[in-house]
This record gives C-alpha cells, structure tokens and sequence, in this order.
C-alpha cells in the first residue's frame, strides 16, 4: 500500500510517499527506510529507480519514505536556497515522521541515499543514533566546492557575494550559502564515526561522482563492523539507468539488509 504524506520542517511542508506492507496485522512492526534523493533529483528519483527500489522493500516488509527535500520536487521552499545542511534537517525530520508510524519498528530504521542523498545519508548515520543502517549509492563523499566553483565563471561567482542566485546548469541556481555550507563536514572525514552495518554501490563508470569516493569510504568504514560491504555495478551509470543494473542493485541490496538481519519478522 502507498499513500501520500506530509511533515513540516521550519515552517515549510514536505511531501512524500509512504510504501507500508500489506498484512501487518500478521507481520507486526517492520524495520523501516528513509530514502534520500541526489541534487536536483526528487521522490521518485531518475527512471524512478527510487519507486521501484521502495516497492521491492515494501513486498520485502520493509516500510518506506521517499520525499522530497525543502525546493526540491513537490516540497515548499525554492531550489536556490538548497543547502545541505538544510537536506540534513530535513532527513532528520524525515526520520522522525517514519519513527512515529504505528507499522514501524523504531530500533530498525535506517537510510538510503543517492549521490547528494548519499553525502546526507553518511553524515546522518554518523551523528543521528536513530540511524541503525545505512547503504549508499553513487554517494558523493569528497569534498565538492571547489569542484562545483570549478565549472563557474569569475564573473558570474562575483555575484554570490551580493546575495543572487546563480546559475550552475539549465534551470537550476544557488546561492552562496550553498558553496560556503557544502563541505562543512566532508563525510570522507567523519564517516570513522559511523558504527551501524553499511553497504556502498558504486558504479565503476559512474561520470558523475568518481567510484574512488565510495572506495575511500570504504576504506574508512571497512573494518568498523563485520557487515559492511562495497559493492560494484560494472559498466553502470551514475543512477544504475540499465534495466539490469536497477535489477543489480534492487536484489544486491534485499541480500544485504537480509544479511544484515533486517528482514520482516512476520
């Protein structure tokens, strides 16, 4: 069963959707998922990878959220205000709002998160408690600054300082915030922190985040707990775009949370 939901963070209402199994009667709670989409994505994310991988969690027994951050997709708020810090509080309401349903079981809540929703994803399970897992695709764990400020033109950053928005691709602005906020912290440099099981995929032909960001993440979690896991999409894209690789990744993560003793108690 899927049904629309709201929840506010600052004022501002979020959107989501909400997978909930079937039966729970016979199930009883379910461990739970928050899924975070990547910069300028939305709830369903690119060919909907994010609706496809929420229903194979749903008929697994897993209850999960998919929403849109604070300017992006449905949600209030404008994009040139996106910041991520700002995605960050919003996750952790995102959390809250998912903990508080009656099908959920609180000590088996965990995160997904994709590219941006990856970096979000890792600094949230390294400092929220609340966050008992974690699997990151495609995640963005360097540092970005300068390599977004890299791609801008001298003049056009010029006008950060007077507060505008400026362009940074078709349709989609920032603001300073943004560039002076995005590397505070790196989650390559706090992620010695994160104790839950994770699981990293990486497509080794991702273009636009580089699979070293995930290797290095690794490296760092590696031996933090028995259960984490790098895993690699051959010959993949950034969102697993290929039927077969959504396939991949969609049955690589079930086998891990199951690995990881997440499966449904019902």
């Amino acid at each position: 069963m899927i049904k629309p939901v709201t929840f506010k963070n600052h004022g501002q209402q979020l959107i989501g959707i909400l997978h909930v199994p079937e039966g729970l009667e016979s199930r009883g709670k379910t461990p739970g998922i928050v899924m975070f989409h990547g910069f300028t994505g939305n709830k369903s994310e690119a060919h909907r990878l994010f609706v496809y991988v929420a229903r194979a969690l749903c008929d697994s027994g897993f209850t999960v959220l998919r929403f849109d951050f604070r300017g992006s997709g449905d949600s209030d708020g404008e994009f040139d205000d996106m910041t991520v810090p700002g995605e960050i509080s919003d996750a952790k309401k995102a959390l809250t709002f998912l903990a508080n349903q009656e099908s959920v079981d609180r000590e088996r809540i965990g995160v997904i998160g994709l590219s941006m929703g990856g970096r979000v994803a890792a600094i949230l399970a390294s400092q929220d408690r609340r966050v008992r897992f974690a699997v990151l695709y495609s995640a963005a764990l360097g540092p970005l600054r300068e390599r977004f400020l890299s791609e801008i033109a001298e003049a056009t950053l010029q006008k950060l300082d007077s507060g505008e928005a400026i362009k940074i691709s078709e349709g989609w602005y920032l603001k300073k915030t943004f560039f002076d906020t995005i590397d505070n912290p790196v989650p390559l440099d706090i992620m010695g922190n994160i104790k839950v099981p994770v699981l990293l995929v990486h497509s080794d032909t991702d273009q636009v985040v580089p699979m070293d960001d995930s290797r290095k993440g690794y490296e760092i979690v590696q031996n933090l707990n028995d259960k984490n896991e790098f895993y690699t999409v051959k010959g993949g894209d950034h969102t697993f775009s290929e039927r077969e690789h959504t396939n991949e990744v969609t049955v690589k993560t079930l086998e891990w949370l199951k690995s990881v003793g997440l499966e449904s108690r019902g």
